[in-house]
């Protein structure tokens, strides 16, 4: 140690430096000449290795060099230091670490620095760097110099700051001379790792980043070129450098050895302080990002370095992440952003530099595209730059030596956007029929983001669905409020704006009222009618209250039908208003800007997307007034302010329309009405006119106003309490005075009505039983209600609901004098028209009833669970009045509001409302209600989204029905017919099996026969081994074996049923009270009966047993029944007798129901014996016996109408049928006559009213179940006679047109329906006088001798277009057709869906085979044949919708074999697209002193893939793009093309198919790929446009989607297999490929199994290909 002190004292003594002149600035003269000259050449050499060869390039004349004050001998010192090596074991990297650990205190001088380098100098000639250089023969001789402890310790006094410069200098030197006199191994073996490199790059690196980013002086300059040598040295490999790099380097020469294996991306990695920004994408706020491209020295060098690293080493490639490069060029593209636009040439040198660097990271270092990044990445990362891309431009400027390459990539971009969007996207919404993913549009897509820019046009050219259509279609096709909303909350993530429901409600208005006009006689009518009422108006006196009707004359349209338009727009605005999704004000000032020009002006009546002013719009607006927070908050304080609200309203005001021939009076006062609504609150109501010039007009009908007021109160008002028949069989024009009436006073009619239909002093009567009383009042027409104002409608309805509906203790009753039980049947009448005429002010209502109905369900639950689950016979679960409530409702529903619910939100969860009910409920009369509603409930389900209600987690009840065969069996069937025409859709096959397997609690059999129709994942339940459907156990059979062992060892139930022997009813009654002995009381009761040849036995005993059975078993019993006596071998000739006691069974005794027998015995399961043996059975029940037939020929002699909206005497009917053939609940039919009884009946439960409850009725919902039975088991005899016999019934279903359509679909392969004697037959179920259908369809379906030959291209033409126009918002729907019903009161409220079913109906009914169809289809889509002009997008949307609904293997597996068949035969697929350059950043040229980027032309490729004629690449250019356009631009620019249309149309069908198809569309994918047709770069491009929109959908697939991958990567394998990419030659369509795959491959690596396929077929395409792709499926 002391020789080591001794070192470091002699060495570092007397640290001085003195100052010292500029020897460079001082001036020559003589007294400092001797001084001014550089340091001597020994003092140089004495500062580097001694075995440094040349000191040429170690010029050290810029450093200030001092006088040195202490002589030193080195040598000596050297010796000393070895010594102490030699101490201390000879490690020298310790002692040499303390000598570094002095120097480095401060103060660091000049002086101090070149001592130490010296004494290094010397040192190393002792110690050398390698042994074999070694000439010493000390024991230094095993010693190496640590030059790695050197770096380590000197490294972190390397600075740039002004004293310490010169040392920098020295230092780095020094090291470069160590460096380059020896061989890279010995500078490894001497301790220098990676690690000491990279922190002496980093630190010098960072020096230098501070040196002045201008001009440097000449010391700081050859700093500078010193760090670079070091940087030159240690990053530039000697093997790979060539002229190029010479001439681009300042610093290197021909004779140049690297030492380093260090590239500059090892610096990026290592050096985050300075490069974060590149490896995690952030832009450095405090300082600026390195390198910065106003410091040229720093950006020239590092650009260098990192474009020389892979120019050197081309591996290098694989080894710097994608993110990296494309975080680097981003950085590029902000600093060259930042250069003036005026460049100079070191600027132009940087920019240079930067565009070297782009594309060598974008094309690699040979220029054919295998770079480190893709195009797609650089678009992409372009926003991050230059801001969000929108409306054509980015946020920022780009600065115009980038423009063109920007340009380029915007073209790229463009292209992508549109191959992820099919040619035409404006898809009609089907409310409640669309699957989930078509409420989404491609402005709530993850990539719709990057595409905004391109697509906006495209979307508001309406080429797209966005949120506005949306609403648009939904408010078209009458969608529910509901709807509304859940489409709004599923908006809030995207930012939903009030302002697109509002513009589409304001598009309707004027769709609405633009329709109306159109249908409208603009000519004025008779002078004298015109005369007559102005002279009414003006002679009326006030102060009478003596007007007489015909003294009022009022207007009726020809066109009256289209009224039915306004009013359901009326009820949207009102609902929408009174809901807050927006103001008055906006909706006036929408209507204004409809009529008026931002200057005033009136738009013309051709003006596109206005329409001229219309009495309709402020008909509309009238009906806001009666909102109480608009009238209050808004009309009254525009009154009490400046009027101009009202002034706008006065200018939609159009006097030409009360003068013209089509003048309706009730839309034409409603300026005067608004007037009278608010005249108290108008101030100085007398100069109105003065005010507002334009009222006057409307001011000449005030007088009709009062005569009109002062009518209804002396001739309708005064008399109501009187006059039962005040308002029934009024004409229009008294339906209009008092709708006028509604909008003139506000409540006076509802409250009127109500009065009328609840009358205070009436007679009191029964629906059925005694105990079942109502008040008698009048009727209203359904066509008065819909005339009301909605206000008035929906006050009624509150009065209504509150008065009859909502109280716990039953309908209150105004001054009755006996208590009065029942809500009145006149009065359910008028809430189901008026729900139906205004369903969604109405909405609320309806969410009360429903939400009551659930806590009555909750509160049977609660009753049950507290009796401990046994059958309390004392009971009655809920209080009476409830009970007749829930019977009322369920009556209402079940019989009247069926089509309304369907297509509500409702429809898919209603089982939810009634699911403990329907194994609880004990009331036998109300259970049958409940049941029929759970039954039509059932068949009404048109979605697969009863599946997921079904599957609900969160249900407390287990089963489903657990007591009901019945019903769990109609829910298999419904099931399987959902999935079979709807689609599996996305639920998993698993949810399936769940849903099945929680119906019913015993293991269902079905028949061969009707598993034949099942899709394969219900089949697969009750067929497949491992399906959990095995493990279920069987319900235990009713054996004849077992009953007559029963009646043998029992001789008490003998006794008991035939003589009522009180001995043993208590041991009979507790035998069958035990539930699993129920299901042989039925039969029993059939064994004695045939044994004693009659049920006249002791009535009272057996209807005890009977009611012992719950009411949610009697089903399940029944069938029991109908089992057992299927199973028993009857003697010879006894069918007559067994027919006769089951008519007694059923109609003598109503011991059971008769569609349950009728279901029984077409159940669905059974062998060939016992389904023949039920034919026999349903033959005589239905054909045979005299007992249904007769009910039926009552009914039918009533004349029940098929419209029963329009029948205001339906309870009368209804009464007359009763009265003579009576229907119980409780096996009393023995102790009755009618509905009052001759005997005392014990243990009854309530009585409750009978609305609509019939056995006919009910018969026409079993007919669903008996038609599919009959189809499926070929009794096509039996099915023709039955539907002769009782047909004409089902034009009573409520939704007749949907069952028949789901019969044709369902059983579509059916020999039997394919029968025109049964086809023709199930077709004449519908009423045709309710649809609007193809008049060849109709004369097929009634004409027996139509064969269907006038079923030509004609005719399937008629059906599309006819379906268009049914999807088109723009055309309303209007009624064509008088006779056909209102709008909302059809079976299908929506008009979209209306034409849809009815489009499948049309298509199915025929006899022409599926391909023949599916080829008229396309031939009218791809202009073949015949055709010749194109068809618009919404035609081909029509087809697009039609074809998925229809069976799948027959029509929609054609559509993929023409498609296959196009991509592999049409012309314009089959050529290979323009050959084209690979995109690149140009480089500025210098032209007459300015920089500029100059246009290059086009040379032609020597590729023979490739070459083509400069007139065939115009051609190709011509062409190319249409195929690939959106199609409306092709159609209006006469360039529409097959392969653009099949596009369009393909899209079209994927969108609105269940995700099933992509299966059949992967199949044809593969057959495609495998057929080996796929040669071109256009059709590898047609493939990608036809999976790119489809996506999102696709990636849902649990494993199809990796199918599509796979497949399309062979396939560019294929196409790309011909084509020799060399020279950075490429096409348009292979680039467009390329930047699809790039933007879809995260999903590539989505498992490792995929990524491993697809990377092993990419690795064997051909190069540049390979590599260009590679990184698709690099993690």
């Amino acid at each position: 140690m002391e020789s080591l002190r001794t070192v470091i004292s002699r060495l570092f003594v007397d640290i001085h430096d003195t100052p010292t002149p500029d020897w460079q600035n001082v001036d020559r003269q003589t007294t400092y000449g001797i001084f001014n000259r550089n340091p001597s050449k020994r003092r140089r050499l004495d500062l580097l290795h001694p075995e440094t060869k040349s000191d040429v390039q170690y010029d050290k004349s810029v450093v200030h060099y001092t006088a040195s004050s202490h002589r030193i001998d080195y040598d000596t010192l050297t010796h000393d230091f070895v010594r102490a090596c030699q101490i201390n074991g000879g490690n020298a990297a310790e002692q040499l670490r303390t000598i570094m650990l002095k120097y480095r205190e401060s103060p660091i001088t000049l002086e101090k620095t070149s001592r130490l380098i010296t004494f290094l100098h010397h040192l190393l000639k002792v110690i050398p760097l390698s042994n074999a250089t070694s000439t010493t023969t000390t024991t230094a001789k095993n010693t190496i110099f640590p030059l790695g402890t050197f770096l380590e310790e000197v490294t972190p006094v390397l600075s740039l700051t002004p004293a310490l410069q010169s040392s920098w200098i020295i230092i780095i030197q020094f090291i470069l001379s160590c460096f380059r006199s020896c061989l890279q191994n010995q500078i490894f073996n001497s301790g220098v790792t990676t690690a000491i490199l990279l922190s002496m790059v980093k630190q010098v690196l960072l020096e230098m980043t501070r040196l002045s980013s201008k001009e440097m002086n000449s010391l700081e300059s050859k700093c500078f070129t010193v760090g670079k040598e070091l940087f030159d040295l240690l990053l530039i490999r000697d093997t790979g450098i060539d002229e190029k790099m010479l001439e681009n380097s300042d610093t290197l020469t021909s004779d140049f050895v690297g030492v380093g294996s260090l590239t500059y991306y090892d610096i990026i990695y290592s050096f985050p302080e300075l490069y974060e920004h590149f490896t995690n994408g952030t832009v450095p706020t405090t300082t600026p990002a390195q390198p910065s491209i106003n410091n040229s020295n720093i950006w020239l060098m590092t650009l260098y370095y990192m474009i020389t690293g892979i120019q050197q080493d081309h591996k290098l490639l694989d080894r710097i992440p994608t993110i990296m490069a494309i975080n680097i060029i981003k950085h590029v593209l902000r600093e060259i952003n930042t250069l003036p636009a005026d460049l100079i040439t070191i600027e132009v040198q940087c920019l240079n530099k930067g565009k070297e660097l782009i594309n060598l990271l974008l094309s690699g270092p040979n220029g054919d595209g295998a770079g480190i990044v893709s195009h797609y990445d650089i678009i992409v990362a372009l926003p991050d730059v230059y801001g969000h891309f929108l409306k054509g431009t980015f946020a920022q400027s780009i600065h115009w030596a980038m423009e063109k390459f920007i340009n380029e990539l915007g073209k790229r971009r463009r292209h992508l956007a549109f191959l992820m969007m099919p040619p035409d996207a404006s898809w009609p919404l089907i409310s409640q029929m669309s699957r989930r993913h078509e409420y989404n549009d491609l402005t709530t897509r993850t990539s719709f983001h990057m595409f905004e820019g391109d697509l906006i046009e495209f979307v508001k050219e309406g080429n797209s669905t966005n949120i506005e259509t949306h609403f648009r279609d939904m408010l078209f096709q009458r969608a529910s409020m509901d709807e509304f909303r859940q489409l709004a909350m599923s908006l809030t993530q995207t930012g939903f704006d009030t302002t697109q429901i509002r513009k589409a409600m304001v598009e309707k208005v004027r769709d609405v009222i633009r329709c109306i006009q159109h249908h409208s006689r603009n000519g004025k009518r008779d002078e004298e009618n015109m005369k007559a009422m102005e002279k009414e108006s003006d002679t009326f006196n006030q102060s009478s209250t003596n007007v007489r009707g015909e003294d009022i004359t009022i207007l009726i349209p020809e066109n009256l039908d289209l009224w039915e338009l306004m009013t359901e727009t009326a009820d949207q605005l009102y609902s929408f208003v009174s809901a807050d999704f927006f103001s008055y004000e906006d909706i006036l000032q929408d209507f204004y800007e409809l009529v008026y020009k931002p200057n005033g002006e009136p738009y013309g009546p051709s003006a596109k997307d206005h329409i001229t002013k219309d009495n309709g719009l402020v008909w509309l607006l009238l009906q806001l007034f009666y909102i109480e927070k608009v009238s209050i908050n808004v009309i009254q304080k525009d009154f009490e302010q400046d009027e101009k609200l009202f002034d706008k309203l006065v200018r939609l005001y159009n006097e030409q329309q009360t003068e013209s021939k089509d003048a309706f009076t009730l839309r034409d006062l409603s300026l005067q009405c608004a007037v009278n609504h608010q005249k108290a609150h108008i101030k100085d109501v007398t100069n109105i006119k003065q005010r507002h010039p334009l009222i006057a007009a409307s001011l000449k009908y005030a007088g009709l106003c009062y005569q009109i007021q002062a009518y209804f109160s002396s001739h309708y008002h005064s008399n109501v309490p009187t006059n039962s028949t005040l308002f029934s069989n009024l004409d229009i024009h008294e339906m209009t005075k008092i709708a006028l009436e509604s909008q003139l006073r506000q409540d006076v009619v509802p409250y009127t009505l109500y009065v009328y239909l609840v009358p205070t002093k009436a007679e009191i009567d029964t629906l059925g039983y005694a105990s079942t009383t109502y008040v008698k009042g009048g009727t209203l027409n359904y066509k008065l209600l819909d005339l009301l104002c909605v206000n008035a409608k929906h006050r009624l309805l509150q009065v209504i609901y509150k008065m009859m509906l909502d109280s716990e203790l039953g309908p209150r009753y105004q001054s009755t004098p006996s208590p009065v039980a029942c809500v009145p049947p006149n009065v359910l009448d008028v809430v189901y028209k008026l729900l139906y005429s205004a369903p969604c002010s109405a909405e609320l209502m309806i969410k009360e009833i429903f939400e009551k109905l659930r806590r009555c369900d909750k509160m049977i639950k609660v009753r049950h669970n507290n009796e401990g689950g046994d059958n309390n016979l004392s009971g009655q679960q809920l209080p009476d009045q409830t009970m007749r409530w829930l019977q009322t409702i369920l009556q209402l529903m079940n019989y009247r509001f069926i089509r309304f619910l369907k297509y509500s939100p409702l429809s898919s969860g209603l089982l939810h409302y009634i699911r403990y009910s329907i194994s609880y409920l004990e009331n036998r009369q109300c259970y049958q209600s409940l049941e029929s509603f759970a039954m039509n409930t059932i068949h009404m389900q048109m979605d697969v989204k009863l599946l997921r209600s079904l599957d609900d987690p969160h249900r407390e009840k287990p089963i489903w029905f657990a007591e009901s065969e019945m019903l769990a069996r109609l829910t298999v069937c419904t099931i399987s017919r959902l999935i079979k025409t709807r689609g599996q859709a996305d639920i998993k096959t698993d949810q399936i099996y769940r849903v099945l397997s929680s119906l019913y609690e015993h293991k269902l059999e079905w028949s061969p026969e009707a598993m034949k129709y099942f899709p394969s994942a219900v089949k697969s339940f009750y067929e497949s081994s491992d399906s959990p459907n095995q493990s279920v156990p069987v319900r235990p059979s009713v054996t004849p074996q077992k009953v007559q062992q029963l009646i043998s060892a029992n001789k008490a139930f003998t006794a008991y049923i035939l003589h009522g022997s009180p001995e043993t009813e208590r041991v009979v009654l507790q035998y069958f009270s035990i539930l699993e002995n129920q299901s042989s009381l039925l039969c029993i009761l059939w064994v004695i009966a045939i044994t004693r040849k009659t049920t006249e036995w002791c009535m009272p005993a057996v209807r005890k047993l009977l009611l012992l059975i719950p009411p949610s078993r009697m089903a399940t019993n029944t069938i029991d029944l109908v089992d057992f006596i299927l199973s028993v071998e009857y003697p010879p000739n006894s069918s007559e007798f067994l027919f006769l006691l089951l008519d007694s069974f059923i109609w003598k005794n109503q011991w059971i129901n008769f569609n349950h027998v009728l279901f029984a015995l077409l159940k669905g399961n059974g062998n060939a014996d016992r389904t023949s043996k039920a034919m026999g059975y349903v033959r005589y029940l239905l054909l045979g016996s005299p007992e249904f037939q007769k009910r039926v020929q009552k009914w039918d002699s009533l004349n029940f109408s098929h419209r029963h909206w329009t029948e205001d005497n339906f309870q009368k009917k209804l009464m007359q049928y009763l009265r003579e053939f009576p229907e119980y609940h409780e096996f009393e039919s023995y102790a009755m006559r009618q509905y009052d009884p001759i005997m005392e009946i014990p243990q009854q439960q309530t009585k409750l009213p009978i609305y609509f409850t019939n056995v006919v009725s009910d018969f026409i919902s079993s007919m669903e179940n008996l038609i599919m039975r009959l189809i499926e088991c070929s009794e096509t005899d039996l099915l023709a006679n039955i539907l002769d016999t009782y047909g004409h019934l089902f034009y009573q279903h409520q939704c007749p047109l949907s069952f028949v359509n789901n019969i044709l679909l369902y059983y579509h392969s059916s020999e039997t329906l394919r029968n025109p004697r049964i086809r023709k037959r199930i077709l004449r179920l519908l009423d045709f006088d309710q649809i609007v259908i193809v008049p060849d369809a109709k004369r097929y379906a009634l004409d027996d001798e139509d064969d269907g030959s006038k079923f030509d291209v004609g005719y399937f033409e008629k059906v599309i277009y006819k379906l268009s126009g049914s999807l088109n918002p723009k055309k309303c729907a209007p009624r064509t057709n008088s006779n056909l019903p209102e709008r909302h009161f059809r079976e299908i409220g929506s008009p979209a869906i209306e034409g849809i079913t009815i489009a499948t109906l049309e298509i199915m009914l025929t006899p022409v085979s599926p391909s023949t169809i599916i080829k008229l289809f396309l031939d009218l889509s791809l202009l073949r044949e015949s055709h010749h002009v194109g068809v618009s997008a919404l035609t081909l949307h029509a087809i697009g919708l039609l074809i998925p609904l229809l069976p799948e293997k027959k029509f929609v597996h054609p559509i993929f074999k023409e498609l296959n068949d196009l991509i592999e035969t049409n012309q314009y697929l089959l050529e290979i697209s323009e050959p084209c350059r690979l995109v690149r950043c140009g480089i500025p040229k210098s032209v007459n002193g300015k920089y500029g980027i100059t246009q290059t032309s086009p040379d032609l490729t020597t590729t023979a893939v490739l070459k083509d004629s400069m007139s065939a690449r115009l051609r190709k250019a011509m062409l190319f793009p249409y195929i690939f356009n959106d199609y409306k631009f092709n159609l209006h620019n006469y360039g529409t093309n097959a392969p653009n249309s099949f596009l369009t149309l393909f899209h079209s069908i994927v969108h609105y198919s269940s995700l099933d198809i992509f299966q059949t569309f992967l199949e044809y994918f593969q057959k495609l790929r495998n057929s080996g047709k796929m040669k071109t770069d256009v059709q590898l491009l047609y493939m990608c446009f036809l999976l790119g929109p489809a996506l999102h959908r696709i990636e849902k697939l649990d494993c199809s989607d990796a199918g599509f991958f796979i497949e399309l990567m062979h396939m560019v394998k294929q196409v790309t297999a011909a084509m020799d990419m060399k020279d950075g030659w490429t096409t348009q369509a292979l680039e467009q490929v390329f930047d699809f795959l790039y933007h879809i491959r995260s999903r590539f690596v989505k498992s490792n199994e995929l990524a491993a396929q697809l990377r092993k077929i990419i690795r064997s395409m051909n190069p540049p290909i390979a590599q260009r792709l590679i990184r698709l499926v690099t993690p």
